[in-house]
């Protein structure tokens, strides 16, 4: 990714949490479509065969910047929804992030 203004590679955040973008080179600074970081996350060992944990990670709903969606990780992969377009690997559209966790299924 590189500032749209300049062309610069030379850009960063100020937290894996923040969406703004900003450009080291022209000070330039914009939105980014979502974190780096998941928002909240959350572990469940599942119990039956075969046994791991999961971790679901809460990040920002794709089609509404003011919900959560979630996503699922076993340890051998993300589990692909294809709900969203943009980002096949979220699923659902929820008001907070507890409830994205809740309705994960996981809990």
């Amino acid at each position: 990714m590189n500032c749209p203004q300049c062309q610069s590679s030379e850009i960063y955040r100020k937290s894996l949490e923040s969406l703004t973008i900003y450009c080291d080179h022209c000070g330039h600074q914009w939105q980014a479509e979502q974190v780096k970081k998941a928002l909240a996350t959350a572990q469940k060992r599942k119990k039956s065969y075969p046994r791991h944990l999961l971790n679901i990670d809460v990040y920002i709903c794709p089609s509404d910047k003011n919900k959560y969606s979630f996503a699922i990780n076993n340890g051998n992969g993300i589990a692909a929804f294809y709900e969203f377009e943009s980002d096949p690997y979220l699923s659902g559209c929820y008001d907070s992030i507890e409830e994205a966790l809740e309705c994960s299924g996981l809990f």
